[in-house]
Protein backbone atom coordinates (compact mmCIF):
# COMPACT_ATOMS: atom_id res chain seq x y z
CA UNK A 1 0.00 0.00 0.00
CA UNK A 2 1.46 3.39 -0.89
CA UNK A 3 -0.86 4.95 1.74
CA UNK A 4 1.50 7.26 4.43
CA UNK A 5 0.62 7.24 7.97
CA UNK A 6 3.41 9.24 9.78
CA UNK A 7 3.41 13.30 9.12
CA UNK A 8 6.38 15.22 10.44
CA UNK A 9 4.97 14.48 14.75
CA UNK A 10 3.99 11.13 14.56
CA UNK A 11 -0.03 10.11 13.03
CA UNK A 12 -2.37 13.16 12.91
CA UNK A 13 -6.28 12.38 12.19
CA UNK A 14 -9.44 13.14 13.01
CA UNK A 15 -10.19 11.14 15.77
CA UNK A 16 -12.47 7.94 14.82
CA UNK A 17 -11.89 7.94 11.17
CA UNK A 18 -9.05 6.23 9.45
CA UNK A 19 -6.24 5.73 10.51
CA UNK A 20 -7.49 6.67 13.85
CA UNK A 21 -10.45 4.58 14.37
CA UNK A 22 -10.44 1.42 16.57
CA UNK A 23 -9.38 -1.40 14.38
CA UNK A 24 -6.51 1.00 13.09
CA UNK A 25 -5.39 2.09 16.40
CA UNK A 26 -5.34 -1.43 17.98
CA UNK A 27 -3.22 -2.81 14.92
CA UNK A 28 -0.86 0.71 15.65
CA UNK A 29 -0.89 -0.44 19.04
CA UNK A 30 0.42 -3.86 18.02
CA UNK A 31 3.05 -2.56 16.02
CA UNK A 32 4.01 -0.27 18.22
CA UNK A 33 4.65 -2.83 20.94
CA UNK A 34 5.88 -5.46 18.92
CA UNK A 35 8.97 -2.59 17.83
CA UNK A 36 9.59 -1.65 21.51
CA UNK A 37 8.86 -3.87 23.58
CA UNK A 38 9.62 -4.32 27.22
CA UNK A 39 7.20 -1.63 29.24
CA UNK A 40 6.16 1.60 27.50
CA UNK A 41 4.91 4.73 29.04
CA UNK A 42 1.71 6.23 27.97
CA UNK A 43 0.61 9.65 28.08
CA UNK A 44 -2.32 11.76 26.87
CA UNK A 45 -3.75 15.32 26.52
CA UNK A 46 -7.27 16.35 27.26
CA UNK A 47 -9.37 15.72 24.34
CA UNK A 48 -12.13 13.80 24.87
CA UNK A 49 -11.30 10.98 22.32
CA UNK A 50 -7.78 10.49 23.91
CA UNK A 51 -8.91 8.04 26.65
CA UNK A 52 -10.78 5.84 24.29
CA UNK A 53 -7.51 5.94 22.02
CA UNK A 54 -5.69 4.71 25.36
CA UNK A 55 -7.49 1.18 25.37
CA UNK A 56 -7.75 0.76 21.83
CA UNK A 57 -4.19 1.35 21.59
CA UNK A 58 -3.75 -0.99 25.38
CA UNK A 59 -5.97 -3.91 22.94
CA UNK A 60 -3.11 -3.89 20.64
CA UNK A 61 -0.23 -3.94 23.11
CA UNK A 62 -1.84 -6.83 24.63
CA UNK A 63 -1.24 -9.07 21.97
CA UNK A 64 2.57 -8.65 22.14
CA UNK A 65 4.95 -9.05 24.93
CA UNK A 66 5.62 -5.27 25.56
CA UNK A 67 3.05 -3.80 28.58
CA UNK A 68 2.16 0.05 28.53
CA UNK A 69 2.20 1.85 31.92
CA UNK A 70 -0.65 4.52 31.63
CA UNK A 71 0.65 8.10 32.37
CA UNK A 72 -2.53 9.65 32.15
CA UNK A 73 -2.93 13.36 31.32
CA UNK A 74 0.51 14.71 31.02
CA UNK A 75 2.42 17.30 28.61
CA UNK A 76 4.64 15.54 25.66
CA UNK A 77 7.93 16.67 26.68
CA UNK A 78 7.27 14.36 30.43
CA UNK A 79 6.68 11.66 28.30
CA UNK A 80 10.07 11.89 26.36
CA UNK A 81 11.48 13.06 29.67
CA UNK A 82 10.41 10.22 31.66
CA UNK A 83 10.97 7.67 29.53
CA UNK A 84 14.65 8.05 29.38
CA UNK A 85 15.14 9.12 33.08
CA UNK A 86 13.59 5.78 34.26
CA UNK A 87 14.56 3.43 31.51
CA UNK A 88 11.24 2.89 29.70
CA UNK A 89 11.49 0.96 26.42
CA UNK A 90 9.53 3.57 24.69
CA UNK A 91 7.16 5.84 25.15
CA UNK A 92 3.96 7.12 23.69
CA UNK A 93 2.06 10.02 23.63
CA UNK A 94 -1.71 10.38 22.22
CA UNK A 95 -2.21 14.16 21.11
CA UNK A 96 -2.80 16.49 18.36
CA UNK A 97 -0.56 19.29 19.59
CA UNK A 98 -2.43 22.29 18.66
CA UNK A 99 -5.19 21.26 16.31
CA UNK A 100 -8.71 21.53 17.47
CA UNK A 101 -10.28 19.07 19.90
CA UNK A 102 -12.15 16.75 16.87
CA UNK A 103 -8.65 16.10 15.67
CA UNK A 104 -5.96 13.77 17.54
CA UNK A 105 -2.31 11.68 16.95
CA UNK A 106 -0.09 9.20 18.31
CA UNK A 107 3.44 9.70 18.97
CA UNK A 108 6.45 7.33 19.60
CA UNK A 109 9.31 8.04 21.15
CA UNK A 110 12.20 5.55 21.31
CA UNK A 111 14.00 4.43 24.52
CA UNK A 112 16.63 7.64 24.68
CA UNK A 113 13.15 10.37 24.97
CA UNK A 114 13.44 11.00 21.24
CA UNK A 115 11.07 11.01 18.48
CA UNK A 116 11.43 7.76 16.45
CA UNK A 117 13.37 8.11 12.96
CA UNK A 118 12.48 8.26 9.39
CA UNK A 119 13.35 4.70 9.50
CA UNK A 120 12.01 3.31 12.11
CA UNK A 121 8.26 5.15 11.60
CA UNK A 122 8.85 3.30 7.91
CA UNK A 123 9.30 -0.49 9.63
CA UNK A 124 6.25 0.10 11.80
CA UNK A 125 4.05 1.30 9.14
CA UNK A 126 4.96 -1.51 6.90
CA UNK A 127 3.95 -3.64 9.86
CA UNK A 128 0.61 -1.69 10.28
CA UNK A 129 -0.19 -2.18 6.71
CA UNK A 130 0.64 -5.78 6.68
CA UNK A 131 -1.43 -6.82 9.40
CA UNK A 132 -4.36 -4.67 8.16
CA UNK A 133 -4.60 -6.29 4.90
CA UNK A 134 -6.30 -9.21 7.26
CA UNK A 135 -8.86 -7.29 8.12
CA UNK A 136 -11.66 -7.11 6.39
CA UNK A 137 -13.21 -3.56 6.84
CA UNK A 138 -10.30 -2.06 8.39
CA UNK A 139 -11.22 1.93 6.76
CA UNK A 140 -14.64 2.53 9.30
CA UNK A 141 -15.86 5.41 10.90
CA UNK A 142 -15.96 4.99 14.96
CA UNK A 143 -18.25 7.13 17.23
CA UNK A 144 -16.09 8.40 20.15
CA UNK A 145 -17.37 7.73 23.88
CA UNK A 146 -18.42 11.18 25.15
CA UNK A 147 -16.22 12.07 27.99
CA UNK A 148 -15.51 15.06 30.29
CA UNK A 149 -11.95 15.24 30.78
CA UNK A 150 -10.27 16.95 33.33
CA UNK A 151 -6.31 17.96 34.25
CA UNK A 152 -5.95 15.77 37.04
CA UNK A 153 -3.26 13.59 37.61
CA UNK A 154 -2.81 11.29 40.67
CA UNK A 155 -0.55 8.70 38.67
CA UNK A 156 2.65 10.73 40.60
CA UNK A 157 3.92 10.77 37.24
CA UNK A 158 3.75 15.03 37.22
CA UNK A 159 5.72 14.74 40.28
CA UNK A 160 8.50 12.95 38.53
CA UNK A 161 8.43 14.97 35.85
CA UNK A 162 8.69 18.49 38.52
CA UNK A 163 11.49 16.91 39.93
CA UNK A 164 13.31 15.79 37.01
CA UNK A 165 12.85 19.82 35.21
CA UNK A 166 14.22 21.22 38.77
CA UNK A 167 17.13 19.78 39.36
CA UNK A 168 18.45 21.98 36.56
CA UNK A 169 17.28 25.19 38.54
CA UNK A 170 17.48 26.17 42.44
CA UNK A 171 15.51 24.62 44.28
CA UNK A 172 14.23 27.18 46.77
CA UNK A 173 11.36 29.94 45.89
CA UNK A 174 13.82 32.17 43.05
CA UNK A 175 10.36 33.17 41.64
CA UNK A 176 9.16 34.73 44.43
CA UNK A 177 8.40 38.59 43.47
CA UNK A 178 7.14 37.43 40.14
CA UNK A 179 3.49 37.92 38.58
CA UNK A 180 2.88 35.34 35.79
CA UNK A 181 -0.14 35.28 33.46
CA UNK A 182 -0.63 30.92 32.35
CA UNK A 183 -2.75 30.38 29.61
CA UNK A 184 -2.92 26.71 29.48
CA UNK A 185 -4.87 25.87 26.46
CA UNK A 186 -7.02 23.56 28.31
CA UNK A 187 -4.72 21.00 28.06
CA UNK A 188 -2.15 18.94 29.26
CA UNK A 189 -0.15 21.66 30.97
CA UNK A 190 -3.13 22.61 33.10
CA UNK A 191 -2.35 21.09 36.37
CA UNK A 192 0.95 20.87 36.34
CA UNK A 193 2.24 24.16 34.85
CA UNK A 194 0.50 27.20 37.42
CA UNK A 195 1.13 24.12 40.51
CA UNK A 196 5.40 23.72 39.54
CA UNK A 197 5.32 27.93 38.94
CA UNK A 198 3.45 28.73 42.14
CA UNK A 199 5.74 25.92 44.37
CA UNK A 200 8.60 28.28 43.38
CA UNK A 201 7.02 31.37 44.60
CA UNK A 202 5.50 32.89 41.45
CA UNK A 203 1.85 34.98 41.83
CA UNK A 204 0.16 32.91 39.22
CA UNK A 205 -2.44 34.08 37.44
CA UNK A 206 -4.62 30.97 35.49
CA UNK A 207 -6.45 30.85 32.67
CA UNK A 208 -8.26 28.37 30.37
CA UNK A 209 -6.80 25.66 32.58
CA UNK A 210 -10.22 24.17 33.08
CA UNK A 211 -10.17 20.83 29.95
CA UNK A 212 -13.68 19.52 29.49
CA UNK A 213 -12.91 17.38 26.70
CA UNK A 214 -13.90 19.79 23.65
CA UNK A 215 -12.23 23.38 24.49
CA UNK A 216 -8.86 22.57 24.13
CA UNK A 217 -6.85 25.10 21.77
CA UNK A 218 -10.52 26.47 21.86
CA UNK A 219 -9.60 30.57 21.13
CA UNK A 220 -6.69 30.07 23.71
CA UNK A 221 -3.18 28.54 24.18
CA UNK A 222 -0.15 29.38 22.08
CA UNK A 223 -2.38 29.55 18.17
CA UNK A 224 -4.27 31.77 19.65
CA UNK A 225 -2.43 34.65 21.69
CA UNK A 226 -5.08 37.14 22.08
CA UNK A 227 -6.40 35.44 24.59
CA UNK A 228 -3.43 35.95 26.67
CA UNK A 229 -2.86 39.35 25.85
CA UNK A 230 -6.65 39.95 27.00
CA UNK A 231 -5.67 38.05 30.03
CA UNK A 232 -2.34 40.66 30.53
CA UNK A 233 -4.39 43.76 30.06
CA UNK A 234 -5.94 42.90 33.61
CA UNK A 235 -3.20 43.45 35.99
CA UNK A 236 0.45 44.11 36.16
CA UNK A 237 1.78 41.30 35.50
CA UNK A 238 5.57 40.69 34.71
CA UNK A 239 5.16 38.18 31.86
CA UNK A 240 2.42 35.58 30.26
CA UNK A 241 2.78 32.04 28.91
CA UNK A 242 0.93 30.67 26.46
CA UNK A 243 1.35 26.74 26.00
CA UNK A 244 -0.08 24.30 23.22
CA UNK A 245 -2.69 21.63 23.48
CA UNK A 246 0.45 19.43 24.51
CA UNK A 247 2.78 21.76 26.45
CA UNK A 248 5.90 21.28 23.77
CA UNK A 249 5.43 25.08 22.93
CA UNK A 250 5.11 28.18 24.26
CA UNK A 251 4.84 31.68 23.41
CA UNK A 252 5.52 34.82 25.59
CA UNK A 253 4.24 38.02 26.11
CA UNK A 254 5.35 41.06 27.86
CA UNK A 255 4.08 43.28 30.41
CA UNK A 256 3.45 45.87 27.80
CA UNK A 257 1.18 43.25 25.57
CA UNK A 258 4.43 42.79 23.32
CA UNK A 259 4.49 39.17 21.98
CA UNK A 260 8.06 37.19 22.28
CA UNK A 261 7.32 33.93 20.13
CA UNK A 262 10.66 31.13 19.74
CA UNK A 263 13.10 33.14 17.39
CA UNK A 264 13.00 36.06 20.47
CA UNK A 265 13.37 33.92 23.14
CA UNK A 266 15.94 31.94 21.25
CA UNK A 267 18.39 35.23 21.11
CA UNK A 268 17.78 36.16 24.14
CA UNK A 269 18.94 32.32 25.44
CA UNK A 270 21.58 32.03 22.78
CA UNK A 271 23.13 35.75 23.97
CA UNK A 272 22.82 34.35 28.04
CA UNK A 273 24.80 31.02 26.99
CA UNK A 274 27.31 33.31 25.17
CA UNK A 275 27.77 35.42 28.04
CA UNK A 276 28.20 32.83 30.35
CA UNK A 277 30.32 30.83 28.34
CA UNK A 278 28.09 27.52 27.73
CA UNK A 279 27.68 28.56 23.56
CA UNK A 280 30.19 25.99 22.29
CA UNK A 281 29.61 25.58 19.04
CA UNK A 282 28.72 29.34 18.43
CA UNK A 283 25.69 27.56 16.60
CA UNK A 284 21.39 28.08 16.68
CA UNK A 285 19.46 25.85 14.84
CA UNK A 286 16.49 27.09 13.29
CA UNK A 287 14.30 26.26 10.32
CA UNK A 288 12.97 27.64 7.07
CA UNK A 289 10.55 29.57 9.18
CA UNK A 290 13.26 31.55 11.21
CA UNK A 291 12.98 34.98 10.62
CA UNK A 292 15.55 36.62 8.75
CA UNK A 293 16.31 39.26 11.97
CA UNK A 294 17.59 36.50 13.95
CA UNK A 295 20.22 35.76 11.26
CA UNK A 296 21.21 38.95 10.95
CA UNK A 297 21.11 39.71 14.89
CA UNK A 298 22.86 36.46 15.52
CA UNK A 299 25.58 36.78 13.36
CA UNK A 300 26.66 40.45 15.24
CA UNK A 301 27.09 38.46 18.13
CA UNK A 302 29.23 36.00 16.21
CA UNK A 303 26.75 33.35 15.96
CA UNK A 304 25.42 31.16 13.43
CA UNK A 305 22.11 29.94 12.30
CA UNK A 306 21.43 26.67 10.79
CA UNK A 307 18.36 26.41 9.01
CA UNK A 308 16.78 22.85 8.35
CA UNK A 309 12.94 21.45 7.86
CA UNK A 310 10.28 22.93 9.88
CA UNK A 311 9.28 20.47 12.90
CA UNK A 312 11.16 19.98 16.28
CA UNK A 313 12.73 16.51 15.39
CA UNK A 314 14.40 18.10 12.74
CA UNK A 315 16.03 20.69 14.94
CA UNK A 316 16.89 18.30 17.70
CA UNK A 317 18.34 15.70 14.89
CA UNK A 318 20.72 19.17 13.36
CA UNK A 319 21.66 19.53 16.90
CA UNK A 320 22.98 16.25 17.80
CA UNK A 321 24.77 16.07 14.51
CA UNK A 322 26.43 19.65 15.02
CA UNK A 323 27.15 19.96 18.47
CA UNK A 324 24.56 22.42 18.47
CA UNK A 325 23.36 23.28 21.98
CA UNK A 326 20.14 25.24 21.44
CA UNK A 327 17.62 25.39 18.92
CA UNK A 328 13.86 25.95 18.15
CA UNK A 329 11.37 26.86 15.95
CA UNK A 330 8.85 30.65 15.55
CA UNK A 331 6.15 28.22 16.72
CA UNK A 332 7.61 28.13 20.54
CA UNK A 333 9.49 24.87 20.16
CA UNK A 334 12.63 25.17 21.99
CA UNK A 335 15.45 23.41 23.06
CA UNK A 336 17.99 23.75 25.47
CA UNK A 337 20.80 21.34 26.03
CA UNK A 338 19.93 20.34 29.65
CA UNK A 339 18.13 17.40 28.06
CA UNK A 340 18.52 17.19 24.24
CA UNK A 341 14.96 15.30 24.11
CA UNK A 342 12.29 17.80 22.45
CA UNK A 343 10.59 21.64 23.02
CA UNK A 344 9.24 21.57 26.59
CA UNK A 345 7.32 24.51 26.99
CA UNK A 346 7.37 24.52 30.89
CA UNK A 347 11.21 23.83 30.94
CA UNK A 348 10.95 26.96 28.29
CA UNK A 349 9.04 29.15 30.66
CA UNK A 350 11.89 28.59 33.57
CA UNK A 351 14.55 29.47 31.67
CA UNK A 352 12.50 33.06 30.85
CA UNK A 353 11.93 33.62 34.42
CA UNK A 354 15.23 32.29 35.56
CA UNK A 355 16.82 35.23 33.07
CA UNK A 356 14.38 37.47 34.26
CA UNK A 357 14.64 37.25 37.87
CA UNK A 358 18.35 36.67 37.97
CA UNK A 359 19.41 39.60 35.54
CA UNK A 360 16.48 41.65 37.40
CA UNK A 361 15.29 42.82 34.06
CA UNK A 362 12.03 42.83 32.44
CA UNK A 363 11.12 40.88 29.85
CA UNK A 364 10.67 44.40 27.68
CA UNK A 365 14.72 44.96 28.85
CA UNK A 366 15.80 41.76 27.47
CA UNK A 367 14.20 41.81 23.88
CA UNK A 368 14.02 45.26 23.46
CA UNK A 369 16.26 45.42 20.22
CA UNK A 370 14.08 42.53 18.71
CA UNK A 371 12.09 43.82 15.74
CA UNK A 372 11.22 41.10 13.13
CA UNK A 373 11.85 41.83 9.50
CA UNK A 374 8.35 41.74 8.16
CA UNK A 375 6.97 38.43 7.42
CA UNK A 376 3.84 37.42 5.41
CA UNK A 377 2.70 34.02 5.67
CA UNK A 378 -0.98 32.18 3.89
CA UNK A 379 -2.04 29.08 4.44
CA UNK A 380 -4.04 27.39 1.19
CA UNK A 381 -6.11 24.74 1.43
CA UNK A 382 -5.74 21.77 -0.78
CA UNK A 383 -7.58 18.44 -1.94
CA UNK A 384 -4.27 16.55 -2.55
CA UNK A 385 -0.44 17.72 -1.76
CA UNK A 386 1.20 17.70 -5.45
CA UNK A 387 4.76 17.82 -5.85
CA UNK A 388 5.32 21.69 -6.75
CA UNK A 389 7.96 20.66 -8.67
CA UNK A 390 5.61 18.85 -11.57
CA UNK A 391 3.69 22.43 -11.71
CA UNK A 392 5.84 24.40 -14.20
CA UNK A 393 4.20 27.76 -14.42
CA UNK A 394 4.23 27.76 -10.34
CA UNK A 395 8.38 27.00 -10.56
CA UNK A 396 8.86 29.67 -12.51
CA UNK A 397 6.80 31.93 -10.81
CA UNK A 398 9.19 30.95 -7.72
CA UNK A 399 12.17 31.55 -9.76
CA UNK A 400 11.15 34.76 -10.19
CA UNK A 401 9.92 36.09 -6.68
CA UNK A 402 13.69 34.62 -5.58
CA UNK A 403 15.11 36.39 -8.16
CA UNK A 404 13.57 39.80 -6.66
CA UNK A 405 14.25 38.88 -2.96
CA UNK A 406 17.73 38.19 -3.72
CA UNK A 407 19.95 39.99 -0.52
CA UNK A 408 16.38 41.36 0.98
CA UNK A 409 14.83 38.16 1.89
CA UNK A 410 13.76 34.43 1.81
CA UNK A 411 10.72 32.63 0.08
CA UNK A 412 9.62 29.74 1.53
CA UNK A 413 6.81 27.27 -0.08
CA UNK A 414 5.71 24.43 1.93
CA UNK A 415 3.35 21.70 2.45
CA UNK A 416 2.34 21.32 6.06
CA UNK A 417 3.07 17.86 7.79
CA UNK A 418 0.17 17.65 9.43
CA UNK A 419 -2.78 19.38 7.77
CA UNK A 420 -3.96 19.82 4.36
CA UNK A 421 -2.39 23.30 3.65
CA UNK A 422 0.16 24.63 1.64
CA UNK A 423 1.87 27.01 3.10
CA UNK A 424 3.32 30.44 1.51
CA UNK A 425 6.02 32.34 3.19
CA UNK A 426 7.49 35.84 1.96
CA UNK A 427 9.75 37.77 4.28
CA UNK A 428 12.20 40.51 3.36
CA UNK A 429 13.00 44.46 4.46
CA UNK A 430 9.69 45.52 2.81
CA UNK A 431 5.98 44.74 3.80
CA UNK A 432 4.65 45.96 0.74
CA UNK A 433 7.11 44.20 -1.42
CA UNK A 434 5.81 40.82 0.79
CA UNK A 435 2.34 41.93 -0.42
CA UNK A 436 2.76 42.16 -3.87
CA UNK A 437 4.91 39.29 -4.79
CA UNK A 438 2.54 36.92 -2.05
CA UNK A 439 -0.84 38.29 -4.53
CA UNK A 440 1.00 37.47 -7.71
CA UNK A 441 2.30 33.85 -6.25
CA UNK A 442 -1.00 33.02 -4.97
CA UNK A 443 -2.83 33.96 -7.74
CA UNK A 444 -0.25 31.63 -9.71
CA UNK A 445 -0.68 28.74 -7.35
CA UNK A 446 -4.17 28.52 -6.89
CA UNK A 447 -4.56 28.55 -10.75
CA UNK A 448 -2.19 25.61 -11.17
CA UNK A 449 -3.88 23.78 -8.41
CA UNK A 450 -7.47 24.44 -9.17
Amino acid sequence: MSMKLFGTDGIRAYAGEFPLNATTIMTIGRAIGEKLGGKVLVGQDTRMSSPWIFECLQKGFSRTAATIQNAGVIPTPAVALLTKWLGYSGGVMISASHNPYGDNGIKIFGPDGTKLTDADETEIEKQIFRMLESEGNYKQTDKIPTRVMTAFNDTGWHERYQEILLAHFPNSDWLRGLRIVVDCANGAMSEIAPRLLTRLGADVVVTHAWPNGTNINEGCGAVHIDALRAAMRAGLADFGVAFDGDGDRSMFMSSSGRLIDGDAVLLLMARRMKESGQLHPPIVVGTLMTNFSLERMLAIEGITLTRVAVGDRFVFEEMQRSGALLGGEPSGHVIFSDFKLSGDGLLTTLKVAEAIATDRASFEDLTRDWVEAPQLLKNIPVREKVPLETLPVVQAKMTEVNHELQGRGRLVVRYSGTEPLLRVMIESDDAARNDRLMKELLDVIRSALG
